[in-house]
């Protein structure tokens, strides 16, 4: 099996980005404690747009990501910013070009 590797671009709404942000570094923190499967986890701010941050997450297989997905402190975060995100977008990836 191989790795899952997901990005997921937050577009957090201007009123609550003060709000949000230290979720996403709970989140953060959270996760690389006690997921399981959990090979990368980093949370960017994207330049040059305005309240937007990326997750860049490496999972050890797909049911890691599940279980992630299922966790209290995802869920919590999940119910936190409801409401408070103009836009999510997941991009799952796939390595191009193997090592050399």
């Amino acid at each position: 099996m191989s790795n899952v590797v997901l990005v997921v671009k937050v577009k957090v709404k201007e009123e609550f980005a003060e709000q949000v942000y230290p979720f996403m570094k709970a989140l953060h923190k959270l996760t690389h404690e006690f997921d399981r499967g959990c090979i990368q986890y980093d949370l960017h701010e994207v330049k040059d747009e305005a309240n937007t941050f990326c997750f860049i997450e490496t999972w050890e297989d797909e049911s890691c990501l599940i279980e992630h997905s299922q966790k209290e402190h995802f869920k919590n975060f999940m119910e936190f910013v409801d409401g408070k995100i103009e836009k999510m977008d997941k991009f799952f990836l796939e390595k191009y070009v193997e090592e050399v």
